[in-house]
């Protein structure tokens, strides 16, 4: 109920009871003190009667149950992050040693050359098939073996008739002696004329072989 409500009925009660008490007529004179004391009387009877029902009220109100709970999430753990270690191998030198091949070098293989056949200068008839001879010498230190050594045209005229380069088939230790010969013929042409031959192994010359004559008519 509205306090204020129930505040002005108590005033309006005891208006009521002082009303009744004199009457609308004449009335018997009442004494002031006595009149007095039946209001206050009936103001402290509806007070009490006020609070009794304030208490009634709040005791049928329902009582609260609502308890905040605050859940508490767990502290966070921080795990620091493992520290990268660099690994630098060590680096491990290894000599490079070069297979031996059969490359030549200035002291392993050197031939010398002992004869040429033709001399140099032989006069020899036009459209003539002749030989062209040399003989060398391996004074190296390293024997010459089959399947490396070549016998190769380099310049000059072209004199030869089967090929321009040869395999030597034959294996010359240190100090031998090898001779070469290749088939020739001389030009159509009176003429002098010259070529060079060499005696190599891959790209490395051991020695050049000449050859030199002077084709004439017959």
């Amino acid at each position: 109920m509205n306090h204020k409500r129930t505040f002005t009925l108590i005033i309006m009660l005891a208006f009521g009871l002082l009303l009744s008490g004199c009457g609308l007529g004449a009335t018997p004179t009442v004494d002031p003190a006595v009149q007095q004391a039946t209001i206050d009387a009936a103001v402290a009877q509806a007070i009490q009667t006020l609070a009794a029902n304030q208490t009634s009220t709040a005791a049928a109100l329902p009582t609260s149950t609502f308890t905040a709970t605050a859940t508490l999430e767990p502290t966070q753990t921080f795990t620091p992050a493992p520290t990268a270690t660099l690994f630098i191998p060590t680096a491990t030198w290894i000599p490079y040693t070069k297979t031996p091949s059969a490359t030549a070098t200035s002291a392993a293989y050197v031939c010398e050359l002992k004869s040429t056949s033709p001399a140099a200068g032989t006069k020899i008839n036009i459209n003539t098939d002749y030989d062209a001879t040399w003989v060398v010498k391996n004074i190296g230190v390293k024997t010459w073996e089959v399947g490396y050594l070549d016998l190769k045209y380099v310049s000059g005229t072209k004199m030869q008739t089967v090929a321009d380069i040869f395999d030597v088939s034959k294996v010359v230790a240190p100090g031998e002696e090898l001779t070469l010969i290749v088939d020739m013929k001389t030009p159509s042409k009176a003429d002098k004329y010259t070529a060079t031959w060499a005696l190599a192994i891959d790209a490395t010359t051991l020695c050049t072989l000449p050859v030199s004559i002077e084709a004439v008519n017959p």
